[in-house]
């Protein structure tokens, strides 16, 4: 049931609303009985979701009436990770976090503090920028150096946009890197398969054996981390035989000459080896591509991994440009369809603009792309251990986790250890909220009234359907405590709504009364460079970028190996998403947690044979760094015998703060690192993730 105080309806009542646990916004039925038990099923009218529903979506209302949930704010009382709480009072709550911050920026100056949040929590992203901006901190991060800004810099540098897929029964050819749509995202499944009724080929590129792998005519199981490589090894067999679009090319293309001359200095059989796929399979597929027009490549977030991401997605960009693939029917596609709101995702332009560029530049590990203001999380960790660039104190965070998420969780446990205040806003005490000094109980997307947005481009109410405790939505907490401290005026949540809402001429209410309100249908215009150009400085894809030689960055992809084998850790790592969890958010849930009920470390079974290594059994993996995670062992006869895959985001609720949740057992990132590998730090600010150099040992 919705919770416990809520009444036993008469007979059957159905509510929609949107689901908030990724940025999908499928439709959710809420169906309730006459004996009160409730359920969630899918809606067939979402033109998002089709009535499908992944596990997490399914299970919503476990999490929101879940006991472990926090409920009441706490203040702790003993020392940091002890887990000795007292309940306080929303009001002390708020008055004492807005005492800390403004206690640190009057001691150590205005970056002092820090800001951070975590995926899926929609407005709440303007919200928190809108309070960094009144405190004047340019130090606000989030995850998008490892999820998005690689991909979408990546392209605009290249193509002045990213380019989404027009996916139909006239695309003859669909090449999948790094994304598993199964598991992320299913809901572009459907485009897919009329694709492939027609006829169109594909291509997966993945280390892994996915659904994808299965039904392609070519699978690439790619070495971890070398993408670049594939990437320039697939341009240069187009360019050197010719399958480029010559017309296009030579009218639209900026600096081919010069990414040609570049390229002859790649050896394709070294290329191939530094990706560990045969120089045959690799012309086949670069043929298959550059001659089956339209043809479309679909990435996901694995290809923004590693330090090199950004130059991995302008190499991209350069092969859908050069085969003529750009903004065509059955093609990449540069939609100019207006949004119906603002400030979603990922912030209203008028707050990143509030501050100046210059100032921006200051934050703690601003990579060196103007466009990405914010700072790393590698950043924000070195800052606070060494006060370089500028000391840092103190944090608010807002549904994140970095002790899960950011690299190298013990120097993050560090981090946080040092500080001399911490605020956290969360659902459950997760490890990162137990080494807070306040934490504030988030009320889940099911507890407070609001919109979403549909990866459609709908809009759609979003009703309160029940109360946990005394548990407040994450902007609120953001206007509370900006009001506190005088940086934030007071608003109304109908007006907070209506300023996003402003674009598409809508306000709050109207969206209440009908529900859902669609984007206005317009028909696709291609290839409208014809009269618009491109929207780089030159007007053209820049397939050279003077801008970013301007920067001292590399003006065209430059490969630099990896980490040099090592014979004591043979064994290359990556990781993958569960389709069962949002990165660490979920443990908790019984129906999930059943189905994945512990973290898995894939090989091969020569691999594990020749280590000596069983199924299931618990195994150490270890790197260079000197640090090690435990993971339970699974054979994998798909997998390369180099290759190793292990689960991500991992920590066990149930081990209590005494542990914090076992955060350093089994989590990935203990193994990443935050120094630079020789590679440099990215230009859009990743850390590496893939191809880690790593050995498996079982455990005495």
């Amino acid at each position: 049931m919705f919770s416990q105080s809520k009444l036993r309806p008469a007979q059957t009542e159905v509510t929609t609303t949107s689901c908030a646990l990724c940025g999908s916004g499928c439709r959710l039925k809420i169906i309730t009985e006459p004996d009160g038990k409730s359920r969630v099923a899918g809606d067939r009218h979402d033109p998002v979701s089709g009535g499908q529903l992944c596990r997490k979506g399914l299970n919503a209302l476990e999490l929101m009436n879940h006991p472990q949930r926090l409920t009441q704010p706490m203040k702790r009382v003993g020392k940091r990770g002890e887990g000795k709480w007292k309940t306080i009072s929303w009001q002390e709550a708020i008055e004492f976090t807005a005492k800390q911050l403004t206690a640190s920026q009057q001691q150590w100056g205005q970056n002092s503090v820090f800001m951070a949040y975590g995926y899926s929590k929609d407005f709440m992203y303007t919200q928190l920028l809108r309070l960094a901006n009144g405190l004047q901190t340019v130090n606000i991060v989030g995850p998008e150096t490892v999820c998005w800004a690689p991909t979408k810099l990546g392209r605009e540098y290249t193509l002045g946009y990213n380019p989404s897929h027009d996916i139909n029964e006239q695309t003859r050819c669909i090449m999948l890197w790094g994304v598993n749509k199964y598991k992320t995202r299913f809901s572009d499944v459907k485009q897919l398969n009329v694709a492939l009724k027609s006829g169109a080929k594909t291509v997966c590129i993945d280390p892994q054996y996915t659904r994808h792998a299965k039904k392609a005519n070519h699978w690439l199981p790619i070495k971890p981390g070398a993408d670049l490589a594939l990437a320039l090894a697939l341009l240069k067999i187009i360019i050197d035989e010719q399958l480029y679009d010559h017309e296009f090319v030579a009218q639209w293309c900026e600096g081919f000459d010069q990414l040609k001359q570049h390229l002859a200095r790649y050896d394709l059989e070294q290329l191939a080896q530094e990706v560990q796929i045969s120089s045959a399979e690799i012309l086949s597929v670069a043929r298959l591509y550059a001659q089956s027009k339209p043809a479309v490549i679909i990435s996901g977030n694995a290809l923004d991994h590693n330090t090199d991401s950004f130059q991995v997605n302008r190499a991209i960009a350069m092969l859908m440009a050069i085969t003529g693939n750009l903004d065509i029917p059955g093609g990449q596609f540069q939609s100019h369809a207006p949004s119906l709101v603002s400030g979603r995702w990922p912030y209203d332009d008028k707050e990143v603009h509030a501050l100046s560029t210059q100032k921006r530049a200051c934050s703690a590990g601003t990579p060196v792309l103007p466009e990405y203001f914010r700072a790393t999380n590698q950043g924000i960790t070195r800052a606070i251990l060494h006060s370089v660039p500028m000391p840092i104190k103190a944090g608010l965070v807002m549904g994140a986790n970095p002790l899960l998420s950011w690299p190298d969780t013990h120097a993050v446990h560090q981090a946080l250890s040092a500080l001399d205040f911490l605020a956290v806003s969360e659902l459950f005490m997760t490890p990162t909220a137990m080494m807070a000094d306040i934490v504030f109980p988030a009320a889940s997307f099911m507890e407070y009234e609001g919109i979403t947005q549909g990866l459609d481009g709908s809009v759609r109410y979003q009703p309160k359907l029940a109360q946990t405790g005394n548990a407040r939505p994450d902007h609120q907490i953001v206007a509370a405590i900006g009001e506190t401290m005088g940086v934030l005026d007071p608003q109304s949540d109908t007006a907070y709504w209506d300023d996003f809402l402003q674009p598409g001429g809508l306000d709050f209410a109207t969206v209440k009364a009908l529900q859902m309100v669609l984007p206005p249908a317009s028909p696709h215009r291609y290839r409208k460079y014809l009269t618009d150009g491109f929207p780089t400085h030159t007007g053209k894809v820049e397939l050279y970028s003077a801008q970013l030689a301007t920067m001292n960055a590399d003006p065209l992809p430059m490969y630099r190996p990896m980490a040099a084998d090592n014979p004591a850790f043979p064994l290359r790592l990556t990781t993958a998403k569960s389709k069962h969890y949002m990165f660490s958010h979920g443990r908790q849930i019984s129906p999930l947690r059943n189905v994945h009920p512990e973290p898995l470390v894939r090989v091969h079974p020569e691999t594990a044979s020749r280590l000596g290594l069983k199924e299931g059994q618990n195994v150490r993996v270890e790197t260079p760094n000197g640090r090690v995670i435990y993971q339970t062992l699974k054979l994998d006869t798909y997998l390369s015998p180099t290759v190793v895959v292990a689960d991500l985001s991992w920590w066990y609720p149930e081990k209590g703060e005494a542990t914090l949740g076992g955060v350093f057992e089994s989590n990935y990132n203990v193994l990443t690192s935050i120094d630079d590998d020789g590679r440099g730090q990215g230009e859009a600010g990743s850390f590496n993730i893939n191809g880690l150099p790593c050995r498996l040992c079982g455990i005495k």
